[in-house]
Parts: C-alpha cells; sequence; structure tokens
C-alpha cells in the first residue's frame, strides 16, 4: 500500500508539473491587454490544427472571424504564444519597413539541425542575407529567358500525353501537374531529363522523392506539428522532420550532374551552373543583416556539400510542388467557370495564331490567363499563413512590447477572401487583376508569394511554368468537372502546403484546333 501510495503521489506531482508546463504562459496577452481567445490546456488556440482535423490555414481563419475589426490579435499555438496581425499596416511594418526585426520564420534558430533547414527558405539572420544575394541572380528576367527554352522541351513532352488522357473518364489533374512541373524543374535546375512525363512513372525517382518530400502521413504530420510548436523537445529527442532520403538524393544527384560536367560552367544558365560557381568560392561574402540598422558590417557563409545539398530540395520541392498546386486549382476553376474558360480558350487560340509556338513573350502576351492565375492565387496561396519570428524585443505602434521569439502568424488566405479588399471574395473573377481595378489593390492585401525582402524568389520562374503549362494543355484540351467532382476541395490537415486532401478530379475533352 506504501509504494501504491508513493507512486500515485509522484504521479500526481508529474501531472501537476505538465499541467502548469501546458498553459504558464497563457497570461501573456492578458498581461498586455492585447485581445485575444481563451486557451485550452496544451493546444492552446491550434486544436484542431494540432489533432490534423484542419489544415492549419482553416483555423486561423476561424480565429480571424471572432477579431473582424482588430487589426491584430493573441493566440496561442499549443503552449507558446503567437500574435496574429491582418491590418496591411502593421503587416507592412512587419514585412518591409521593420524588416530586421521580423527576418526571421518560425523556428529558423533550429535550422541548423537538419541537412534540409539549412537552406535560404528556412535561415534567418546573416546566412539568409548571403544566400539570397548569391542565389538571386539565378532568377532575373534575363536569366528566365534563356532559361525558356528547357521550359518549353518539358511542355512538348505534357502535350505527348495530352490525347491518351482525353479518353480516360477522369484525370486526377494534381497528379499530372506534379509530373510535368518536376519535369521542368529537373531539366531547368539540375540539367536532367527526369521521364516524369511518362505515364507509367511508378519506378521514377524523381516522382517518388517529391512524394517523400510531401508525404501526408499521420507520422509525417506529428512530425511537423511537434517540430513548429516544441522544437527543443523534438530535436533533443532525436526526431527528424524530413526525411534522410532527399538530401541524400540530392547529394549524389549534384555530385553526377558536377562530373558529367567536369565541374565546369555548362552555359545552360540552370541552377547547377550557380552552385558551381558557389562551390569555386568556398567562403560567401556578403551584407550583414544588422546593416538594416545602419551598420555597415560585412559577414561570410562557408559553402560545404551540404550547404549546396539544402539548396536542391528546397529549389526541387519548391519548384514543381507550389506551381503543381496552382495549376491543379487554376484547372478545376476553369471547370466550375466555364464562360470564363470560353475567354481563356480565346486568347489561347489568339496567341497561337501569333506565335504557332510557346515562347517567352507568353508571360506577358497573355493577360486573361495571367489574371486567372493571380486569381486562383487570391483563392488557393500556396501559403495561406506567412509567419515569422522576433529577433529581438519589439514596440507596436500601439505600444505593445513583443519579446524576442514572438512568433507571428500573417493569415494571408483571410486577408486575400475579405470583403473589405476583394468583393465577392469567394466568386473566381479574374477582373480583379486587370485594368483599374489591378491598379486599387491596396499593397498588403494580395501576398499569395509573400512580400518585401523575403518575397519568393522564385516567383518569375513559377509564374513561366504555370503559363506554359496551361497553354499546353487549353491548346487541345477542354476542362470539364468529372460526375464526382465537388465544387468545394476539401484541403489536407496534415500537408505543410495547401493541397487537396483527395486530389482534384477533371474531364479532358479533346478540342478542335485550327492553330
Amino acid at each position: 500500500m506504501a509504494v501504491t501510495a508513493v507512486l500515485l503521489a509522484f504521479l500526481g506531482v508529474l501531472l501537476s508539473i505538465f499541467y502548469y508546463w501546458s498553459q504558464y504562459k497563457f497570461d501573456y496577452w492578458e498581461k498586455r491587454n492585447v485581445p485575444h481567445l481563451q486557451p485550452t490546456p496544451l493546444f492552446g488556440n491550434y486544436k484542431e490544427y494540432i489533432l490534423m482535423k484542419k489544415f492549419l490555414t482553416e483555423v486561423v481563419n476561424g480565429i480571424c472571424e471572432k477579431f473582424p475589426k482588430e487589426p491584430y490579435f493573441g493566440a496561442f499555438m499549443g503552449t507558446e504564444p503567437a500574435l496574429i496581425v491582418k491590418d496591411p499596416d502593421y503587416i507592412k511594418l512587419i514585412l518591409t519597413k521593420d524588416f530586421y526585426y521580423f527576418n526571421s520564420r518560425e523556428i529558423a534558430e533550429y535550422s541548423h539541425k537538419e541537412v534540409v533547414g539549412r537552406n535560404i527558405f528556412f535561415t534567418s539572420g546573416d546566412n539568409w542575407k548571403i544566400l539570397r544575394q548569391n542565389v538571386t541572380p539565378l532568377f532575373s528576367s534575363a536569366k528566365m529567358k534563356k532559361m525558356f527554352y528547357l521550359i518549353e522541351e518539358c511542355s512538348g513532352n505534357l502535350d505527348k500525353v495530352l490525347f491518351d488522357l482525353s479518353k480516360e473518364p477522369n484525370v486526377e489533374v494534381r497528379a499530372l501537374m506534379s509530373r510535368f512541373t518536376i519535369d521542368c524543374i529537373g531539366s531547368c535546375a539540375f540539367g536532367v531529363k527526369t521521364e516524369a512525363m511518362k505515364l507509367d512513372e511508378s519506378n521514377n525517382p524523381f516522382v517518388e522523392i517529391g512524394r517523400k518530400i510531401f508525404e501526408t502521413s499521420n507520422v509525417r504530420g506529428i512530425k511537423a506539428i511537434s517540430r513548429l510548436i516544441w522544437p527543443s523537445i523534438f530535436y533533443n529527442l532525436g526526431f527528424k522532420a524530413f526525411p534522410s532520403e532527399a538530401p541524400e538524393f540530392f547529394s549524389k544527384l549534384l555530385t553526377n550532374v558536377f562530373e558529367q560536367r567536369q565541374y565546369k560552367n555548362s552555359g545552360r544558365h540552370d541552377f547547377v551552373d550557380l552552385v558551381l560557381g558557389l562551390r569555386a568560392e568556398k567562403v560567401l561574402t556578403g551584407d550583414s543583416i544588422s546593416n538594416l540598422k545602419g551598420e555597415k558590417k560585412k559577414t561570410t557563409l562557408e559553402v560545404n556539400h551540404d550547404l549546396l545539398s539544402s539548396q536542391c530540395v528546397l529549389f526541387f520541392a519548391a519548384g514543381f510542388e507550389t506551381s503543381a498546386t496552382t495549376l491543379s486549382f487554376m484547372l478545376f476553376e476553369m471547370a466550375k467557370n466555364p464562360e470564363i474558360q470560353k475567354r481563356v480558350l480565346e486568347e489561347v487560340d489568339g496567341y497561337f495564331l501569333k506565335y504557332n509556338k510557346l515562347s517567352y513573350e507568353c508571360v506577358s502576351e497573355t493577360p486573361l490567363l495571367d489574371a486567372c492565375i493571380n486569381e486562383t492565387l487570391r483563392l488557393y496561396p500556396v501559403i495561406g499563413v506567412l509567419t515569422r519570428e522576433l529577433v529581438e524585443d519589439y514596440k507596436l505602434p500601439s505600444g505593445v512590447l513583443l519579446n524576442k521569439g514572438m512568433r507571428i502568424h500573417i493569415p494571408v488566405q483571410h486577408i486575400q477572401r475579405n470583403p473589405e479588399h476583394f468583393p465577392d471574395p469567394d466568386v473566381f473573377r479574374p477582373e480583379r487583376f486587370m485594368g483599374n481595378e489591378n491598379e486599387i489593390i491596396k499593397p498588403f492585401t494580395y501576398m499569395p508569394f509573400g512580400e518585401g525582402p523575403r518575397t519568393c524568389i522564385g516567383m518569375r520562374f513559377a509564374k513561366m511554368q504555370i503559363t506554359a503549362g496551361l497553354l499546353t494543355i487549353l491548346r487541345k484540351i477542354q476542362v470539364e468537372l468529372a460526375p464526382d467532382t465537388d465544387m468545394t476541395v476539401e484541403l489536407e490537415p496534415r500537408s505543410l502546403t495547401t493541397q487537396p486532401k483527395h486530389g482534384i478530379n477533371l474531364k479532358f475533352v479533346p478540342r478542335e484546333i485550327s492553330c
């Protein structure tokens, strides 16, 4: 009996400690007189996300609806306080004017714990600044134009499968578009032919590694959530959030391509040429992030194989995933809105009558198609919640003092679906991004690629391959909803990005074309 009593007492102490730990920060917003919802122990205000019942963006949208008039408000992501900011003027401070204080993404201090985390997306501070300065030249307009012939070749591979797909009762466009964008990024970034567009891609190593990177299993979901909320515990227990196969795959790929090029610039103007240049430098030198506060410092970053492999994983993952998602949702909206699709098809036909083939000018010569892409990104931003983390204490204009390490959540999708910024926000209306309407969009209310110094570096490339893919499909195919396709898309709650949970099934109907 005595032993049982001691064990029960010990268990009671442990439970008391756990209960205290799970909510000891829950007075953070109350002390600062910041509006907030009452949190629940351990889960805070993100319970449905933590239990993998809802996608993160949907959970944050739901919280925002409780504070329709507040420019910002407090929340708790699990046990950790987070500030949700939805006022455009405050967002401008965070993303541009006072960028120095907010230059870090969430838990960037742990980015060195995994090879994948050392890339330009996850890092912050001086390392981010140096990488950004050295990688940016790859994505200039001039480089994109020189690279377009590779996109044209990949679009030709897509074109070859359209006739066979039109015989199918329906096509799952998410999988198809992933294969197309994998083909593009493989060629443009690494100079390899992935063969991803072959109809039997079951053993394709590029398709397989893409699936592993964006796997949406329960185990992967638990890892991602645990790392995001309790990174110290997560890494001290020896866990890794990303599959080890990813950096290993791209490490071998880099080495093979380097050897094929005899460690010399190939003149392809692709990512590998850039990486070869970085590798030759051995140590990169650039401006310190502290220069944003008036200092004049230089800083350095050692170039090693892990650093280069990490950038490869990022460019592959971001290059195919974000564009594939946007292409899928765009085709879905075309199928839902046949009148808009009819106008787009007329523009597509006009483009091919003029040029008779894909060319770099397609990006600027198809304004309605471009507006449809922008409208798709408004409704379905790939990253629906932008995250930042304070690198120093910061006082808001309202006088609220935020401590170093504070998480900032910017609800991109909620803002882009706010009727104050976009009337009839749930209606697909591309005219918002044409003519006078486009000119009156308020800054920091449309941010599918982010804003400020951390704007998506691959935005031009994404627009280029999305436009090429759509022109290739719509030149020969009209899309319709499959009989079993819902008019709304359920989102995958375990995903890192906006993804349909059950795919998107459409019917590909052959067109009679004269161009």
